[in-house]
């Protein structure tokens, strides 16, 4: 083995290893419980929306759109750093074997992810297109062969500066994409399929090969897709336990972000209005926040069974509160907090207020909705189980976990 070969497995060695103790601490926290009872009510609820779901509905579009959007998201796994511009660049040539190791990584385990995403949507095709096995397998060759294509050609679109001309390749290759995917689910003529393959074999070997001689590599741009790609995880695992290498992204917000300011100008709002600052600004608090919302309002329309809207209720305030907790690490790394005249009781309860703050706007929402889905009996039981979960959560199990 070579020293660039050594080096390949070297880095990935080393954030598997980083990596697998974040998974491990993720693993013996409640998460999976949460993640087997969303299983066990997910199994049976899938069924139920399929025989609510009306013959009519496009089944063939929905499946090629979702399977459209995990074959064309094919970013290059090459655990590159930002040191590598100043002492890799310079040997660019002499790494193929090294970007040729990226590849196969990056197809084995996106392989796995299209994989997970046809099985999660097997009891729809089944429902819907066929009840046939063999077909599914040969969606599943095509796709993946599509997800090797994507993968190359989205690593030539790297070599391209600008970042809106990256993302109108980008939404060509979606639509192309969803035209392979729309021809495999609706059960067209696999000459329509053999055709579109070709095609895309040959903008790989006309357009993305001219690509390449004109282009040379933008370590720049393929240092930010390694970085995101670890700051995804990283900001998974902080959920669950510090992650000291996890970098801050602030976003503006404008209309959001004036919210805190109508809090008391006083020293007791100093920590309110700096975490609810970071929930609305930092990272993806806000934008995991509305999400979760979202998906628990469409979820409580979905149930039909009695009083499974509390359920449906509380397990995504859980999941809204985990998310929550996390706001509390974020600023541990800097020093100027310490420097606050304001005792740390202060800061924790200023803490615990922020988050049941938070969870009584989704306990309200969710009391609200179900509501509108259900009866005035049903949205009573969310509205006071939730608001007793998000009082027990946030004044005495975050208070004993930050103790810890």
């Amino acid at each position: 083995m070579n020293t660039i070969e050594e080096l390949w497995s070297q880095r990935a060695k080393d954030y598997w290893s980083r990596a697998i103790r974040y998974l491990r601490l993720i693993g013996n926290s409640g998460f999976l419980f949460t993640i087997y009872l969303s299983i066990i009510a997910g199994s049976y609820y899938y069924s139920e929306l399929l025989k609510w779901l009306p013959e009519w509905f496009p089944a063939a579009l929905f499946l090629a759109a979702i399977t459209a959007v995990f074959v064309t998201k094919s970013p290059l796994r090459t655990f590159l750093k930002s040191a590598d511009v100043v002492f890799l660049s310079p040997i660019e040539g002499k790494l193929q074997a090294y970007f040729r190791f990226s590849f196969f990584y990056s197809f084995i385990v996106q392989s796995f992810v299209i994989t997970f995403v046809i099985v999660l949507l097997t009891p729809m095709y089944r429902h819907f297109i066929v009840d046939d096995a063999s077909s599914l397998i040969f969606v599943i060759v095509v796709l993946l062969i599509s997800k090797g294509w994507n993968l190359i050609v989205q690593w030539e679109e790297a070599r391209l500066l600008f970042l809106g001309i990256r993302q109108a390749h980008t939404l060509m290759r979606f639509v192309v994409n969803l035209t392979l995917t729309y021809f495999l689910f609706s059960g067209a003529s696999i000459y329509f399929i053999v055709a579109l393959v070709i095609m895309k074999g040959l903008l790989l070997l006309l357009y993305y090969q001219h690509l390449k001689q004109q282009h040379s590599l933008k370590w720049e741009v393929l240092i930010e897709v390694e970085e995101r790609m670890v700051m995804f995880f990283y900001r998974i695992a902080n959920m669950f336990t510090d992650v000291p290498k996890l970098s801050t992204k602030v976003k503006q917000r404008k209309f959001w972000s004036s919210i805190p300011n109508l809090l008391t100008f006083n020293q007791t709002s100093t920590f309110p209005y700096l975490f609810l600052k970071s929930f609305i600004r930092a990272n993806d608090y806000f934008g995991i926040y509305i999400r979760l919302t979202i998906v628990a309002i469409v979820f409580l329309f979905y149930v039909q069974i009695d009083y499974g809207r509390i359920f449906v209720a509380l397990l995504f305030l859980y999941m809204s509160a985990l998310q929550l907790s996390t706001l509390m690490k974020h600023h541990n790394l800097n020093l100027w907090i310490d420097l606050y005249p304001i005792d740390v009781e202060v800061r924790k309860k200023a803490f615990s207020s922020v988050v049941f703050s938070l969870l009584l706007i989704k306990v309200s929402i969710f009391t609200l909705f179900t509501f509108l889905a259900t009866n005035l009996t049903e949205a009573l039981f969310v509205l006071v189980l939730g608001f007793v979960f998000s009082y027990l959560y946030s004044y005495f199990y975050m208070n004993k976990t930050s103790q810890s």
